[in-house]
């Protein structure tokens, strides 16, 4: 009996533990999905406005270059680190 009820006790508190950490990881997965979001929308106001920017200076073609080229490098760079980072 004594076994049994340990038994019960152990599984009480090891689902208590387990739902207390996947609500946790729930809590954190939202906030970083939140911040996410606000960083795509602020990148893409930030695009715009330095698009029309360079539009107004240089003209639409070498504004889509610059802007195009720009993303291109930082795709480029990203992938760069993430390779020496598997090293």
């Amino acid at each position: 009996m004594l076994l049994l009820n340990l038994a019960r006790s152990a599984a009480l508190v090891g689902t208590a533990l387990a739902l207390d950490a996947a609500r946790k990881a729930a809590v954190s997965l939202a906030g970083y999905l939140v911040a996410g979001l606000l960083m795509a929308v602020s990148l893409a106001f930030l695009t715009l406005s330095g698009y029309r920017a360079i539009c107004l200076g240089l003209g639409d073609v070498y504004a889509a270059l610059i802007v195009g080229c720009a993303y291109l490098m930082v795709s480029l760079i990203t992938m760069l680190t993430i390779q020496m980072r598997r090293r």
